[in-house]
């Protein structure tokens, strides 16, 4: 069984005192590991219950640099459907968020603590 979740960075929102000291790209590169980071981290936080390969489920949700959220996450528009007809699928991805949280060393990657990032993670297996 193959599981995996793909990120797409929706928007990446930093506070200008942090983004002073950065180049642009400088920038781009910072928020594109953080968001890999806190996909990798979800990944390993996911269990794909059996019987639900085939499926996808997005979430978008909001967290500061210290790794912890802003906010609730809430499914994509585009998964709702899936998502209220395989509830243990669904289950299995809010388990993921609620077992990583809070996400570890964005700090150490250049996120200052109340640095602020939105992101859509489709979790597919």
């Amino acid at each position: 069984m193959l599981r995996f979740a793909l990120l797409l960075p929706l928007l990446l929102v930093v506070t200008p005192s942090v983004a002073e000291d950065l180049t642009p790209a400088q920038l781009a590169e910072q928020n594109l590991a953080i968001a890999v980071s806190v996909q990798e981290q979800l990944l390993g936080c996911w269990t794909l219950p059996p019987g639900y390969e085939d499926r996808t489920i997005s979430v978008r949700l909001a967290f500061f640099g210290d790794g912890t959220l802003d906010g609730d996450p809430f499914i994509d528009p585009q998964s709702e459907r899936t998502a209220g007809k395989y509830p243990v699928l669904m289950q299995s991805v809010v388990r993921a968020i609620q077992r990583c949280l809070p996400f570890a060393e964005l700090e150490a990657l250049g996120a200052a603590s109340g640095e602020r990032f939105d992101i859509t993670v489709h979790f597919r297996s």
